[in-house]
C-alpha cells in the first residue's frame, strides 16, 4: 500500500510540475521521436575598433539553450525594464535574471525532460554549437562576466563596535547578458551573432564580505 501511495505522490508531484509550466514540452520529445532535428551556431565578440583589426572573441562565456518560455521572457523583461528605476534595482537585476532562469530550469527538470535544459562553454575563438537538438522554439541566454577588484574603505575595530554594518563591498562583476528567440523548423541550422554592440542587458553582480581587511 504504501508502494502505491509512493508511486501516486510522484506522479502527482511530475503533473503539478509540468502544469507550473507555460511550454508544451511534450512537443520537442515529439519531434525528437520523429527525426526532426536542428542546430545552433553562434560567436560572441567585441567589434573591431579598427577596420584593419581583427574582432575580439569573448571566450567563456556561458550559452544556456531552453524551451521557449513567454513566462521566463515576461520576468526577464520586466527586470531589464525596472533595473534603471533605482541603484538597488540595478544592483539586483542580474542576480534576479540568473534566479528566474534557475527556477525555470529546475521546472523543466521537474517536469521529466532534464535534456532540454543544454549548457555549454563558448571556446577560445569566441564559437559555440548545439547540435542534435528537437526541432521548436528556444530561447538562448548568454553571459559573460568580468571582475573588477574595488575594495570599499576599511572599517576600523572602535566604529565596528559602535555601528551594525553590512558586508562590504571588494568587488562586483561586470555581467553581460544576451538573449535570443529562435523558431527552428526541422533540418535547419540557425547562426546567432552576439557582440559587445548587441548586448540585451549589461549589469552587476556585487562581490560582499563581512569585516574584510578590518583592522
Amino acid at each position: 500500500m504504501r508502494a502505491v501511495i509512493l508511486v501516486v505522490t510522484i506522479l502527482m508531484s511530475a503533473v503539478s510540475a509540468a502544469g507550473a509550466l507555460d511550454v508544451d514540452l511534450k512537443a520537442y520529445d515529439a519531434a525528437r521521436r520523429r527525426g526532426e532535428r536542428v542546430a545552433i551556431e553562434g560567436r560572441v565578440y567585441n567589434e573591431r575598433r579598427k577596420p584593419n583589426a581583427d574582432d575580439e572573441p569573448i571566450p567563456h562565456a556561458t550559452v544556456v539553450l531552453l524551451p521557449h518560455s513567454e513566462a521566463l521572457l515576461r520576468r526577464l523583461d520586466d527586470l531589464r525594464a525596472h533595473a534603471r528605476e533605482s541603484l538597488t534595482a540595478y544592483r539586483d537585476a542580474a542576480t534576479k535574471m540568473r534566479r528566474a532562469r534557475e527556477t525555470y530550469e529546475r521546472e523543466v527538470w521537474e517536469a521529466g525532460s532534464p535534456e532540454l535544459v543544454v549548457s555549454t562553454v563558448v571556446d577560445s575563438g569566441g564559437r559555440f554549437a548545439f547540435a542534435d537538438i528537437p526541432a521548436g522554439r528556444w530561447l538562448v541566454w548568454v553571459t559573460h562576466s568580468e571582475y573588477v577588484s574595488k575594495p570599499s574603505p576599511d572599517i576600523s575595530v572602535r566604529d565596528r563596535g559602535k555601528f551594525t554594518l553590512s558586508p562590504r563591498l571588494i568587488g562586483y562583476y561586470a555581467e553581460r547578458a544576451w538573449l535570443r528567440e529562435l523558431e527552428m523548423a526541422p533540418g535547419m541550422v540557425a547562426t546567432v551573432d552576439l557582440n559587445d554592440r548587441n548586448v540585451w542587458f549589461a549589469g552587476v553582480v556585487e562581490d560582499r564580505v563581512r569585516d574584510a581587511y578590518s583592522r
